[in-house]
């Protein structure tokens, strides 16, 4: 099973070719303008809109190239500071390794401390 990381990095390049193949879409079937007309509303706004599609789509294209060149030099990527780069069993073996939970670490502070308040009156007796 991939890491949580791994499959926001996939996620990245789905959108990356969605939007880029929708953007040229819109562009290359964009009804020609006569040089001495106004093009109408709907026309400008399939090229705004496909040329925001194309935006994203190379801004998606930079992010997924610099994952993947920190992926292969072995560093964490940006998209493993918002999301875990742990794959499941390193998750449940992290969770097993802990050796004591935090009630008794609570109940053995309780402990040292009345240790030390009973020393301390003992020394002033």
């Amino acid at each position: 099973m991939e890491t949580p990381a791994k499959t926001v990095e996939r996620l990245l390049w789905f959108v990356t070719i969605v939007a880029t193949y929708a953007g040229g879409n819109l562009l290359l079937n964009l009804p020609s303008c006569e040089v001495g007309t106004v093009c109408s509303y709907n026309e400008m706004f399939d090229w705004k809109l496909g040329m925001g599609l194309l935006g994203i789509g190379f801004l998606s294209i930079i992010f997924g190239i610099q994952a993947i060149v920190a992926r292969t030099g072995n560093r964490t990527t940006w998209i493993s500071k918002f999301f875990d780069d742990r794959t499941k069993d390193e998750v449940i073996k992290d969770a097993l390794e802990v050796e004591e939970d935090d009630v008794s670490s609570i109940s053995d502070g309780w402990a040292r401390m009345e240790e030390k308040h009973l020393t301390k009156r003992l020394e002033e007796e």
